[in-house]
């Protein structure tokens, strides 16, 4: 499991940088091209879905890393048990509605493919680039998963509790 976990983990930094890369890059090659009155024609749309990748991604990175924002300073004024209880409860409703998204997500890649619809400036079907927020939020689920099982695999003492 700790095998899948860590080229888990190398997939989603390697994706997070390639499409950061590629996105400021193709940025900045449009803008010069634009001096010389030139164009890539599909650079806008690129840019924006590399863009998207990269933050739907690093959103799994923030989760997996536990950078996203909490609201210590209230949790922190009720009992050690409580604490507990209230990060279960929030640890839960992340799972829940990175679920739904994905739930919401696929159905809504399964509606876009019936249609064939193409992007406007590449061409491509439009549920390719979609898909990353399906994919993502599952993602998303799985390191919230992941915590919560931590959670209650790795009991912490009161004071561990209060510092972090």
């Amino acid at each position: 499991m700790k095998k899948w976990n860590t080229i888990l983990n190398h997939m989603e930094e390697i994706i997070v940088s390639i499409t950061l890369s590629l996105g400021v890059f193709i940025t900045f090659l449009e803008i010069v091209l634009r001096i010389f009155d030139m164009t890539l024609g599909f650079s806008f749309e690129a840019s924006i879905y590399l863009l998207i990748t990269c933050g739907l991604i690093g959103a799994s990175i923030g989760v997996r890393e536990k950078v996203h924002i909490g609201i210590d300073i209230i949790v922190k004024q009720f009992p050690f048990a409580i604490q507990k209880l209230i990060g279960v409860g929030a640890l839960c409703l992340c799972i829940l509605f990175c679920l739904v998204i994905t739930i919401l997500g696929i159905q809504h890649i399964q509606i876009l493919y019936s249609f064939g619809q193409v992007t406007p400036e590449m061409e491509i079907p439009v549920y390719i680039p979609k898909s990353i927020v399906p994919i993502s939020f599952a993602l998303m689920s799985l390191r919230f998963i992941q915590e919560l099982i931590h959670y209650f695999k790795k009991p912490i003492n009161q004071e561990e509790g209060e510092g972090s």
